[in-house]
């Protein structure tokens, strides 16, 4: 018999706006469940240090994210950590058999104190991902994403190397090389893909916005290494990545002129974000680009779903706790306030200078080779994604069956955007649960009970 849990309110995701969507929720009289696959709340953005997993309100947290924390562990919101969601129905939407009960949504967990969640509505708080970008030695050990050399900095106080090279575009790339350096390592430079006459473009409008302007000169106090209009072309090694090679690039962010190389032991890569939305996709909710389309609730296009956060949109910490009280209250069935909606406004538009500024541009998918690897997984090179296009595998499921790409443990996550661009646009593996990978004992039990 499976362990369930029966809730108005369910949230998945653990973030600034998974746990603003619990507590508006709360307030709003719903009994409420807070699912996160992390051991305490607090999402990749305010993740927490090793020995902080029991604080109420952890001291290496700013100000919001430990007010967040100290409310929830305040409140009677069900939180179950450690939990992953890996499948889900609700009417109107894909996923499993709908059970009988007066519940409109249905989740299945794996490694929580309960195995299904059953709620009236659910808020899909799955934050992003590290946008992959591949080029020649990217899989090689010690060359990783900026989220994840983020994650050893902040969770477990070490660094990835000694000499670090940073490269990609947007102003995620400057806390994390500021927090590498205050543990000890030298970044020896943070290749900005954008141009500095890109910045005075948007400028004007950035202006409105002067706490953020205030944010980006601190850190810019701290970094001071910036090589402007360059992308990385390579990295290099043996057992390990050894050295790694920036060029400059063209508006496109095409690699167009003199290189550069230098020795480095890590090498960590932030070319933006990804949206979540393997969950949302299993429960059929509508996408509008690579994020869950919601109206101005935050209501996605399945009843009882909603989304905030990074998942309806990459926006950070403060626009994603304001989406998570507006999800939450209606989610809840409460009165959103109208303010709430116009300081949401006024977030996203900042938000949408950064897409327009940052968004990956065209040049990248030049850096790729017919030998490198872009599905990591099965270790499915370029030359052969192409090679099965040129025999006839024109979508995404025909590509899996012929090279195995998206077939991995990480489902496609990585892989699936590169692998897409060789494909005509708009192309996605098929999103089905399990959206997570599970151990086959959770998929017999799932099936007895």
């Amino acid at each position: 018999m499976m362990e369930e849990l029966q809730v108005d309110v369910a949230v998945v995701g653990g973030g600034p706006a998974g746990m603003s969507a619990a507590l508006a929720a709360e307030r709003a009289g719903a009994k409420v469940a807070l699912i996160d696959e992390y051991a305490a709340p607090g999402g990749q953005i305010w993740r927490r240090r090793y020995d902080e997993v029991q604080d109420a309100a952890p001291r290496s947290l700013p100000r919001a994210a430990r007010e967040l924390c100290a409310a929830l562990s305040d409140s009677s919101v069900a939180v179950l950590p450690g939990a992953s969601v890996w499948a889900a129905a609700s009417p109107g939407g894909r996923g499993l058999s709908q059970a009988a009960g007066s519940a409109s949504v249905e989740l299945l967990l794996t490694g929580g104190p309960v195995e299904r969640v059953r709620a009236r509505a659910v808020v899909l708080a799955t934050g992003a991902y590290d946008r992959p970008v591949a080029f020649p030695g990217w899989t090689l050990p010690g060359v990783m994403t900026a989220g994840g050399a983020q994650a050893l900095a902040k969770g477990q106080g070490v660094v990835p190397g000694r000499r670090i090279l940073l490269a990609g575009a947007g102003p995620f790339l400057l806390p994390v090389a500021a927090q590498l350096m205050a543990r000890g390592a030298e970044v020896v430079a943070v290749a900005e893909a954008t141009r500095r006459r890109d910045w005075l473009r948007v400028g004007p409008r950035m202006s409105a916005h002067p706490d953020r302007l205030r944010e980006y000169a601190g850190y810019r106090r701290k970094v001071r290494r910036i090589e402007w209009g360059h992308v990385l072309v390579r990295a290099e090694g043996d057992a390990r990545v050894r050295s790694a090679t920036i060029a400059e690039c063209g508006p496109d962010w095409a690699p167009t002129g003199r290189e550069r190389t230098y020795a480095v032991d890590a090498v960590c890569t932030a070319y933006g974000f990804l949206p979540s939305v393997d969950l949302a996709r299993a429960l059929g909710c509508e996408l509008r680009g690579d994020a869950v389309a919601h109206d101005e609730a935050m209501a996605t296009s399945v009843p009882g779903v909603y989304v905030a956060g990074e998942a309806s949109g990459v926006g950070g910490a403060e626009l994603a706790q304001v989406e998570g009280e507006l999800a939450g209250t209606a989610a809840a069935g409460g009165a959103v306030r109208p303010e709430l909606r116009d300081r949401r406004a006024r977030l996203a538009g900042f938000a949408g200078i950064l897409g327009e500024l940052f968004d990956p541009r065209p040049g990248l998918l030049s850096l790729a080779r017919p030998e490198t690897v872009l599905c990591r997984c099965e270790d499915v090179t370029q030359g052969a994604v192409d090679a099965a296009v040129a025999d006839g595998a024109t979508t995404m499921s025909a590509l899996k069956i012929a090279t195995r790409c998206g077939q991995g443990p990480c489902q496609g996550r990585t892989c699936e955007r590169l692998v897409a661009a060789r494909l005509p646009e708009g192309a996605r593996f098929t999103g089905r649960a399990p959206v997570r990978p599970i151990p086959l004992e959770v998929l017999i039990k799932t099936a007895e009970s």
